[in-house]
Order: C-alpha cells, then structure tokens, then sequence
C-alpha cells in the first residue's frame, strides 16, 4: 500500500508545484529477476509442497500394506503408491537441479 500512496503524494506534489508527476512502476518478481530465477522460486514453492504430500503418500502406502490382510493386489497398491510418490519427488528434485545448473551457467 505504500506504493499506492507514493504515486499519490507524487501526483498531489507534481500538481501543487507545477511539475509533471513521477510515476514508478516496480517488477513484481523481483530486481533482476529472469525467467530462470522465476522457474527457481517456483520450484522452490514445489519442493516446500511435495515434501508434506510425500510424507503423507507413504503413510498411505504403508497403511495400505499393513491392511491388506495377505492380499497380493492390495500389497501390491501399497508398493505402487509409494513408488509414485518417491518417483515424482525425485521428478521435483532433479528439476530443480537442472534449473539450478542453468541459473549458474546463465549468470
């Protein structure tokens, strides 16, 4: 909100004392940010999400063998969801790793 009121006051002064008013627009992503560094804070977020969701899905995973009472279709769930879990979150960081190598080579 100070913005907001900075362009005001610069506005209300430009008027009071003659002057064309100053307007300053500021990047919302940050200085100097680029389309690397956009794809890093984004999967930045990714990672603080998928390690939760991780955990959880193989809470899930596991509560799925230990009820599948000797049945191999519900075991074999159980192994199918925290193999997906694992592989989606090493999906996650192998991404960032290469949005990373990128960000280094591109400065």
């Amino acid at each position: 909100m100070k913005n907001i009121f900075s362009i005001f006051n610069n506005v209300a002064l430009a008027q009071t004392t003659g002057g064309s008013p100053s307007y300053e627009l500021k990047n919302p992503l940050g200085e100097g940010s680029t389309f690397i560094t956009v794809i890093n804070n984004i999967l930045n977020y990714l990672i603080y999400i998928s390690v939760p969701i991780l955990a959880i899905m193989i809470l899930i995973g596991g509560f799925q063998i230990l009820t599948a009472r000797g049945e191999p279709g519900k075991i074999t769930s159980g192994k199918q969801t925290i193999t997906y879990a694992v592989i989606g979150f090493t999906i996650i960081l192998v991404s960032k790793g290469v949005a990373l190598i990128l960000l280094t080579i591109m400065k």
